[in-house]
């Protein structure tokens, strides 16, 4: 949580000082999730197994061919392949596992990367009263102009509930952001009636007062506790 904008924002980290993805201010180092780090141990995690995975088969491979034919010059066709098929078939397993695991990974990281863009994208919304521009998303995030329009494209397209592709008068496209579940204001106002309202003091001037007494009274509806008082009834004179 941002302490300034009272955010659930991610950082952005621009060289080694962390900034709010929603209002820009500085915040402290390794207090958020970061956009710039989001996912990259797994998707780098990924690509490295997948590599090996790839480099296991082909060792593997070749090995199992060579013994074999090694096998096949001194021996017989029964022993090249009583040695080759063991190591091939272990080769193929060994691999086989890193490659599938490793695109597993990379695609865990690509969605903990996209999942962090976009939790930073509602929040800069919700901060900058719900109209977005591909431009602030670019700055607010750490983006090119293009990836960010790119990004809030698909985000209208799979999110349409949450934000709509919009043009304004001058055929420029924004973006209107509905408020996110874990970014609504549970704060709103009500206008209590007019005989629920504290009266005002007596005063020397009956129609001021009177006029202030019709005028209603407006509170905040997160600091009612209890309901209100039913209205006393008048007394007979």
């Amino acid at each position: 949580m941002c302490p300034f904008c009272r955010q659930d924002a991610p950082v952005v980290y621009r060289g080694v000082v962390p900034y709010c993805t929603a209002c820009g201010r500085v915040r402290a180092p390794l207090t958020g999730r970061s956009v710039n780090m989001a996912g990259k141990a797994s998707f780098w995690g990924g690509t490295a197994a997948h590599a090996i995975g790839w480099l296991v088969l082909g060792i593997g491979t070749a090995l199992a061919l060579g013994l074999a034919l090694l096998a096949y010059a001194l021996f017989t066709v029964t022993t090249a392949l009583v040695v080759g098929i063991p190591i091939e078939l272990v080769a193929l397993t060994i691999g086989l596992l890193l490659v599938r695991g490793g695109r597993s990974l990379q695609r865990s990281g690509t969605t903990q990367l996209n999942d962090t863009r976009t939790r930073a994208i509602y929040a800069l919304a919700q901060h900058r009263g719900g109209i977005l521009t591909a431009l602030d998303v670019a700055q607010a995030v750490g983006l090119r102009v293009e990836e960010a329009d790119a990004l809030m494209t698909v985000l209208a397209k799979t999110e349409p509930e949450q934000c709509s592709l919009e043009l304004d008068d001058n055929g420029a496209i924004y973006y209107r952001f509905a408020s996110a579940p874990w970014m609504t204001d549970p704060r709103y106002r009500v206008e209590v009636p007019a005989q629920h309202a504290p009266q005002p003091q007596h005063s020397q001037h009956s129609g001021v007062r009177a006029q202030a007494a019709a005028q209603p009274h407006v509170i905040d509806a997160e600091l009612i506790d209890e309901p209100l008082p039913p209205p006393r009834a008048r007394q007979a004179r």
